[in-house]
């Protein structure tokens, strides 16, 4: 065991006995950078990185080929850095869904476009209510080719019980771009409402989404007994 060995145990023991409140920004991207760089004194590249770039944000929101440019940092390690900031905006956006209310068929439709705006083949996805109307979950049922995608009721329903949800919006797009429904998808939305009525969930909506439209089975009054 080298001498930078010996250093990286002690710095885990002062994560794990402190916390991260008492460490400086070049410690934990020192420590950060132990994944990508299995040998050597990250200390001096951490400070390095965050001379050269800043500060934390602007160096995980640059492209890894301009953090590779930087002495000592090779391109395994810049495209670890850069994989961080993906981290974190995915985690940004998954807590900002947990904590949406789906109370209209407008938040309902911003919700699922922002899930599949940016899909080149088909998807299938069932968000999970409340009895506030709260996401609780969001799971993708299905992926298809542009052309189709296979639902299955009984995933639907698992999801849908293992979630304890009151209420259901299922939303999928078109990636050609036309929002209206076809014959299949209003028979597969009356499919899924009938087998989920007895297990008191509601169908609150039916969302499709095509390069930034969308088609409510709600407010275009497709879906019975509305509430």
């Amino acid at each position: 065991m080298g001498v930078h060995d010996g250093h990286r145990d002690r710095m885990r023991q002062r994560y794990l006995q402190e916390g991260p409140d008492g460490f400086a920004n070049h410690e934990l991207l020192e420590m950060i950078l132990y994944g990508a760089i299995p040998r050597g004194d990250t200390n001096e590249i951490a400070h390095h990185l965050l001379r050269e770039f800043g500060s934390i944000s602007n160096l995980i929101e640059t492209d890894p080929y301009e953090i590779a440019k930087t002495a000592g940092v090779g391109l395994k390690s810049a495209v670890f850095i850069s994989q961080l900031h993906e981290l974190v905006r995915r985690y940004d956006k998954e807590k900002r869904m947990e904590k949406t209310q789906l109370t209209s068929p407008r938040r309902c439709a911003e919700y699922c476009i922002s899930l599949l705006n940016h899909c080149t083949t088909e998807r299938f996805y069932v968000v999970c209510l409340d009895s506030r109307r709260m996401v609780i979950h969001t799971a993708k049922i299905s992926e298809g080719t542009v052309e189709e995608s296979a639902v299955y009721p009984r995933a639907v329903a698992e999801v849908a019980l293992r979630y304890k949800s009151t209420g259901i919006v299922f939303c999928h797009n078109h990636p050609g771009g036309r929002v209206t429904p076809s014959n299949a998808d209003t028979q597969l939305t009356a499919s899924l409402k009938r087998m989920l009525a007895p297990l008191g969930v509601t169908v609150i909506d039916h969302i499709i989404v095509g390069e930034g439209q969308y088609f409510s089975f709600f407010e275009n009054h497709l879906l019975k007994d509305e509430k």
